[in-house]
Order: structure tokens, then C-alpha cells, then sequence
């Protein structure tokens, strides 16, 4: 009988966190926590800190509640038997501590309060539960309106029609580079994966314009994420076996008295370890490592405030080395050898304090290095040769020193204010060498060395006029050593919560956003006096106008409808005198040496709509889509489409779960996403002919595309294990799985014909995970 009834035994969890001002970050004794469909609840102690135990597994719907601030629920928490539910829950100040208290769920707001259009948060439990999403932010964010994925096999986006170089990537409250690996190897501003999980992640934000006057440098978006903190009550271990990459955490205290904890976390590509297996494959295909580590420690102290010590960082590495036969010459691929690196780092030191009851200060000192390797050689088709000739060379070496501090001011009922600065010193070591095919000469185009700092400084505000109606309202300044540019940049937006269900906004930003290091340092030479000079040394800033309008409509808590038309006017955008080129359309280019001049405008106009319905009785959906026109004008005063004008795009994501046996749970979740590819040039015959190697024709608009249909279809399978004291999670995703993408022209050596070149492989990803 006693064997029984432990067999039957449900699996309980532990439920607790922190309750604090949004604002100052004070924490909030005796306020209220009820976990409503269990009839459990407790009060916070004098830290605010409170703790439910032994919850069973399942889901629940969490509110937080105090006297004066607004209560929150957070809907459908996932209880599970491996790891503690550990929640930081920010409440904001009420205008009215008299009227009618009324909970209403709102889990797309983001976290940053001074944000009032264009901005969503999203959940690490959404990002492990989304179809497509691997656990790689950079995916999650594709399934939000105003996104347009780039590929299936690359986490690049383009936001209402922007380059994806213009999305600002943020960690922990500094800008940080591409966090992706194989970043730039195909696309500036994305990459495969990004180098670390998202289940390290707190809560983050992600914008899509018109962003808080903290921002500065990105004209196309921002993903500001932050890492949450390990366990700092007991040790938990995870470890994930799978095709794609092996991967082990570790988190728990290094002082429970004082509430500090570690968090580790390193993966490593399988790919590594069974491509050496497959010597026949290996010659003749790309062969993609990679591996990452990622880590925080957490330490509070009794008077001196919170630190904490984190860090990312990977090395990723893509090779081919192509065939001496020259018979299995049928692309440029075939018949030459590559080797792609990016290695990137950063770490940081942060600490905050409360100074007063309505004050609180946040540092942070960081660090960041980045390495792009790329050789590329070929073997000549004419002479049926194994010998290799250089095709070109690129090093670049880029980091960055960072001052971020932020002071947080409560000052009076209704007011809030942010106000700090960001002081970002940029350091850089660049070099490549190319050979031109007219000459057939093999010599360097860029070439740079030194540093260059970046200054910004922020003021923003939010009033509360009413208990309905807020005003945010602020300015970015910002100066750029390499140009001697100076920036002010005004941010305004509002919001009114007309009524419980409807909620209208809007917002306007002045935005700007330096380039890429690599154009300010093209290297050319004087013909008379064969001196080299940067021409592209004092470029200034692209810069945006963003105007937004917003309509929420919550017919219930559970289900929202939302409508943001937008326009955003971009200019001093680098261009070729004379010429159609604009890095409005920048994708990748190696072997970029061109001088550009500050003539150039675009914009781009569209419509974002979102349908959602949060989990609730065991299933989901999030319908969003996006028409949109982005056109630009070039070095020759006449106005083209862009290359990311895909006019439309429709992400349809939903799933269902199912309890098993009570205390397990099965997992179906579907995406599918329509858009309108990318444009591309036309491509040069007699050029290509040449060379042996695509070549497209740059003097001509972005005016074909092989389809006006493309789709992106994803299918995730999860079923999880409850044991008494851990949990099992198998994974079954497939990402493409009925799709075929246009990736652009190729040419056959033997043929001598253009062909097109699609990518129609379904990606599988199998795993087991155990945490405990």
C-alpha cells in the first residue's frame, strides 16, 4: 500500500519571487499573492519577497496585488516538476487609490512603462513554446506584426521594411554586436542562431519604431533583452541532448542569507562532432560549428545595493573545401574553398541601488569584441586547375568599452522620469584584400585601425494626466567622433484607455544610426599621387522620422485586436552619386569599397495588424500581418522600390495542449507565414559568363522577384514529464517543412546557363531535455 500511493504521488513545485516598483525598483512588503485557480495565496515579507509551496503541476493564473499600484495577473504560468517558477514582478503607481480596483490581463505590454506604440514583450515559456522559434530570440521576434522573415535557415529579420543592419540589439542595458553566430556571413544583422538560449532570458521587450528616448543608434528596430537570475535557494541542473547541438545548464546560491545565485550555460553544435565521421561529406559540403557559453552571477548586498557579473559569448565557424575533379565543377562552390569565423564576446559588470524611496541608480561597464574571418579562393575553370588563387581576404576586428547609468525618479503622484547617459568608445582593426576581375590585380580595399567614440544621453518622462490618459515624452542627444556629428533627437507618445476594452496611441521618433565600420574605412587610392584616403570617413548619420498611430481592442481579458498604421520618413541615407545604389538595400557585400555621400531618402508606409489570443484552456493563436511599401531615392534623384519592399507578410501561430495522467503534458504548436519575397536585381549575363560566378547588375532597380508568394511553415511537438523531483521534455521541430524559398541565381559551369536557386530543405531538430 505505501509503494501505491507513492506511485500516485502528483509532482509539486515552488513558487517564488520579488514584488517591486516599476520605477525606483523598491520592493513592496505585504502586498498580495494570490494563485487564483488553486485558492492558494500569500503576502509578501518586508524584502517583498514571497514563496508558495508545494503547487501542483499544471498552469495557473498568478495576480499580484498592493495598495496604490495597478494588479497584475500573470495568465497560464507554467508549474513543472525540474526547476522552481521564479518571478520578478514589477506593479505601477495607481492615479487613484479610491476607484474601483479592476484586473485586467495585458501580457502583450511591454516592460518598459515609458513605451506606448509599437512595443511588445514576450515570455522565455513562449519562445521554447512557439513553433520555428528554436529558443532563439531573433525567431521569436518573427512572429510579431511589422516583421518579414529574411530565410528559413537564417534569424535575420527586416522590420516594416528596413534593412536588418538597422535593428539595435541590446543586453542587459547596452548595445551589444549581432549576437548570432555565422553573424554577416550572409546577411549584415543576422545570422543562424543566436549564441545563447532563450531560456536564459527574462522578460524582454521588442520594438518595431518610434522607440523610448533611452534608444539611440537604430533606425529599424530594437530587441533589449535582459538575463534573468539563477536560483538562489537551490541547485538546478539541465541538460538537452539533440541533432542540432548538445547543451548543459547549471544554476543555484552562493549565499542564501544574502539571496545571491549563478547561472551557467554552454552548448556545443553536434554538427562538430559527426561531420569528422563523414570524410566524403566533408569535402564536399559546408560544414557549420559552432559552440557558446553564457552567464550570470547575482549579488545583492545588505547596504551597498545589487551587482551582478554576465556574460555571453560563442565561435562559430563555416568551411568547404570544394573538389580537384573537375568533373563535379557544376557551381562556383564546387571549385573553390572557404572558411567563415565569427567569434564574438561580451561581458559586463552592472550595479544598482535605491538612493531614496523614489530614486534608484543602475550602472553597468561592459565590454565586447567581435571577429570576422572570411578567405575565400578558387580554382580556375579555364586551366581545369587544382591550383587555388585568392579571390579575397577580410579581417575585422571590432569591440567596444561601455559606461551605461540610468537614474529612475519618482518624483511626484503621476510623474515618473529616466534620464542617463551612454557612453560607448568603439575600437577597430580592419583589413581585406580582393581581386578585380577586370585586371584580374589582387590588392587591399579597406583598411583602418584606431578608435572612435559614440556619446549619447537621455531625458524622458511619463505623466499620468489622468488615471487613462499617459504622456511620454523625451530626447536623445548624441555625438559621433568619427564625423564630429552632433544629434538632438526628440521621442513623444501617448496613450488613453478610452475604456476597459479600447485603448488608442500614438508616437513619433527621431532616430539615427551610424553605419557599419567597414564603410567609413573603404580604402582608395589618389591617382596622382597614389596615396590612399577613406572617402567614406565623414559620412553622417542616417536618420528617421517615425510617426505611429495605435488601436487596442480587448473584446475579453483573453483575446485582444490591434491596429498600427505607420510612416517613416529616412534621410542622409548614404548613396553612389549619380547612381541607383543606396544602402537602404544593404544585404552583405565582402568586398564593399564604395564612396558614398549623405543625398540619399527613403520611406516606408504600412499597416500592422495582430489578433491574439493568449493560452487559456489549453490552447493559443496569434494571427498578425503587415502591408507595407518601403521605395528609396538614389545617388541619381529618382525614386526605385527598395529590395525589402515585400509588399505583405501573414504569420498564422497556434497550438493546443493536452494533460496527460494529469500531471504531464502534450504539446501540438503550427506556424505558417506568407510573405513577399525580397527584390533582386537582374543579373549581368556577359558578367556572369565571365567571371564563372553570379554576377548582378547594379546599375538596375530591385525590379524582379521569381515569385510573389513565399511561405515559411514550422511544426513543434513537446511532450513533457513530470517525475517526483524532475522533469523531461522531448522536442520534435521541423522548420520549412513544405516550403521552397527563392534565394536568388545561380550558374552552371557546365551548362552555362542561370538557374535559379531555391533552398527546400525541411530542418529537423530532435531533443531530449532533463532538468532536476
Amino acid at each position: 500500500m505505501f509503494i501505491i500511493n507513492c506511485i500516485a504521488q502528483k509532482p509539486t513545485q515552488t513558487i517564488r519571487g520579488v514584488v517591486y516598483d516599476a520605477i525606483t525598483k523598491e520592493t513592496l512588503p505585504f502586498a498580495n499573492v494570490i494563485l487564483i485557480n488553486a485558492n492558494k495565496g500569500v503576502i509578501t515579507d518586508l524584502n517583498g519577497h514571497f514563496l508558495l509551496e508545494k503547487v501542483e503541476v499544471g498552469r495557473y493564473n498568478l495576480q499580484v496585488s498592493f495598495v496604490g499600484y495597478e494588479p497584475v495577473v500573470i495568465p497560464e504560468l507554467l508549474v513543472g516538476s525540474g526547476k522552481e517558477v521564479i518571478l520578478d514582478v514589477p506593479l505601477e503607481q495607481s492615479m487613484s487609490e479610491l476607484r474601483e480596483v479592476v484586473v485586467t490581463i495585458r501580457k502583450d505590454r511591454p516592460v518598459n512603462s515609458m513605451a506606448s506604440v509599437s512595443a511588445r514583450t514576450f515570455s522565455v515559456e513562449e519562445a521554447r513554446r512557439y513553433a520555428g522559434t528554436l529558443d532563439d530570440p531573433g525567431r521569436m521576434a518573427g512572429n510579431f506584426a511589422g516583421v518579414t522573415p529574411v530565410a528559413a535557415h537564417q534569424n535575420a529579420i527586416v522590420v516594416r521594411g528596413n534593412a536588418p543592419k538597422g535593428l539595435l540589439w541590446r543586453l542587459e542595458g547596452v548595445d551589444i554586436p549581432v549576437p548570432s553566430h555565422f553573424s554577416g556571413s550572409n546577411i549584415t544583422g543576422g545570422g543562424g542562431l543566436t549564441m545563447f538560449s532563450s531560456q536564459l532570458l527574462s522578460n524582454s521587450d521588442f520594438y518595431t519604431g518610434a522607440f523610448p528616448a533611452e534608444f539611440g543608434n537604430a533606425t529599424a528596430g530594437v530587441f533589449d533583452m535582459r538575463l534573468r537570475n539563477g536560483n538562489s535557494q537551490r541547485n538546478e541542473y539541465a541538460f538537452q541532448l539533440g541533432i542540432q547541438g548538445i547543451e548543459a545548464a547549471t544554476e543555484g546560491p552562493i549565499k542564501k542569507e544574502l539571496g545571491s545565485s549563478f547561472l551557467v550555460n554552454y552548448r556545443y553544435s553536434t554538427m562538430a562532432l559527426i561531420f569528422p565521421l563523414l570524410p566524403e561529406v566533408r569535402g564536399a559540403n559546408e560544414l557549420p560549428t559552432y559552440q557558446d557559453l553564457s552567464f550570470k552571477i547575482h549579488m545583492p548586498t545588505r547596504k551597498a545595493g545589487q551587482f551582478s557579473i554576465w556574460g555571453i559569448g560563442g565561435l562559430s565557424e563555416s568551411s568547404m573545401k570544394g573538389s580537384n575533379d573537375v568533373d563535379k565543377w557544376i557551381y562556383a562552390e564546387n571549385k573553390g574553398k572557404m572558411k567563415f569565423n565569427y567569434n564574438m564576446g561580451v561581458v559586463g559588470i552592472t550595479h544598482s541601488q535605491g538612493l531614496s524611496s523614489k530614486t534608484h541608480l543602475r550602472t553597468t561597464i561592459a565590454l565586447n569584441a567581435g571577429q570576422h574571418k572570411y578567405k575565400e579562393e578558387s580554382r580556375l575553370y579555364e586551366e581545369q586547375s587544382s591550383v587555388l588563387y585568392p579571390l579575397f581576404y577580410v579581417e575585422s576586428t571590432e569591440g567596444m568599452a561601455t559606461l551605461n547609468s540610468t537614474l529612475y525618479i519618482a518624483s511626484s503622484s503621476g510623474l515618473s522620469l529616466k534620464t542617463g547617459i551612454d557612453a560607448n568608445l568603439h575600437y577597430y582593426l580592419l583589413n581585406g584584400d580582393a581581386r578585380d576581375f577586370q585586371t584580374n590585380d589582387y590588392g587591399g580595399f579597406l583598411k583602418g585601425n584606431g578608435s572612435g567614440a559614440v556619446l549619447k544621453a537621455f531625458f524622458q518622462g511619463k505623466y499620468s494626466i489622468s488615471q487613462n490618459f499617459q504622456l511620454n515624452a523625451g530626447s536623445n542627444v548624441s555625438w559621433f567622433e568619427l564625423n564630429n556629428e552632433f544629434r538632438v533627437e526628440p521621442r513623444l507618445s501617448a496613450s488613453w484607455q478610452a475604456s476597459r476594452r479600447n485603448r488608442f496611441s500614438m508616437g513619433y521618433g527621431n532616430h539615427s544610426q551610424t553605419e557599419p565600420l567597414f564603410v567609413y574605412f573603404v580604402s582608395h587610392t589618389n591617382s596622382q599621387t597614389g596615396e590612399s584616403y577613406h572617402p567614406n570617413l565623414h559620412l553622417k548619420r542616417m536618420g528617421a522620422h517615425h510617426f505611429v498611430l495605435g488601436y487596442d481592442f480587448s473584446p475579453t481579458q483573453h483575446l485582444r485586436v490591434k491596429v498600427e498604421p505607420y510612416f517613416q520618413y529616412l534621410y542622409n541615407v548614404p548613396v553612389v552619386d549619380g547612381e541607383v545604389y543606396s544602402m537602404i538595400n544593404f544585404m552583405s557585400d565582402w568586398t564593399f569599397d564604395k564612396a558614398l555621400v549623405n543625398n540619399g531618402t527613403a520611406d516606408n508606409v504600412g499597416i500592422d495588424l495582430t489578433l491574439e489570443r493568449f493560452l487559456k484552456d489549453g490552447y493559443y493563436y496569434l494571427i498578425t500581418s503587415s502591408l507595407y511599401k518601403s521605395e528609396y531615392t538614389g545617388g541619381n534623384d529618382v525614386k526605385y522600390k527598395s529590395r525589402y519592399s515585400g509588399g505583405y507578410v501573414i504569420n498564422l501561430v497556434g497550438g493546443k495542449e493536452w494533460s496527460i495522467r494529469k500531471k504531464d503534458m502534450l504539446g501540438v504548436n503550427a506556424k505558417i507565414t506568407f510573405f513577399g519575397p525580397y527584390w533582386h536585381q537582374p543579373v549581368d549575363v556577359d558578367a556572369t559568363q565571365l567571371r564563372g560566378d553570379i554576377v548582378y547588375n547594379e546599375q538596375r532597380p530591385f525590379s524582379y522577384r521569381n515569385s510573389n508568394l513565399e511561405t515559411i511553415s514550422d511544426l513543434t511537438l513537446t511532450y513533457r514529464i513530470n517525475h517526483l523531483r524532475s522533469s523531461s521534455i522531448i522536442a520534435f521541430q521541423v522548420k520549412n517543412v513544405f516550403g521552397r524559398q527563392y534565394l536568388g541565381k545561380k550558374y552552371n559551369l557546365q551548362t552555362q546557363e542561370v538557374e535559379n536557386d531555391f533552398f527546400t530543405s525541411p530542418v529537423p531538430f530532435v531533443s531530449y531535455k532533463i532538468e532536476f
